[in-house]
């Protein structure tokens, strides 16, 4: 069990620092929870769970590999559109609104 400031989180599938890494990397080239339980060779349903579930390290290392695989993408962009590439300024102008309509969402929803 994990302990949150509010709760504590039952882990249902306990994993090892390499898995957790190799989850994050598997996350950030695409892969589905479904296949890298396969590729863990994991209890797949037990593994899912803990997917699905907010604050579990597979749920984090999952999210993290998605963040940062974003995030080398963004940077492309913006390196791009610093460039002058007229495709590029609109994504990350695009990329700009939709981060700070997220922020203002939780900013008005997430009142801890």
């Amino acid at each position: 069990m994990l302990e949150n400031k509010n709760k504590t989180i039952p882990v249902w599938c306990p994993l090892s620092d390499e898995a957790l890494e190799m989850i994050e990397e598997l996350s950030s080239a695409g892969n589905s929870a479904d296949r890298i339980a396969d590729v863990l060779k994991v209890n797949k349903r037990l593994f899912l769970h803990d997917f699905k579930t907010a604050g579990t390290p597979i749920f984090d290392s999952y999210q993290k590999g998605l963040i940062l695989n974003q995030t080398s993408v963004n940077r492309i962009t913006l390196e791009n559109a610093k460039k002058g590439n007229l495709t590029a300024i609109q994504q990350i102008n695009k990329i700009w609104e939709a981060q700070n309509l997220e922020n203002i969402k939780n900013e008005i929803f997430n009142t801890e």
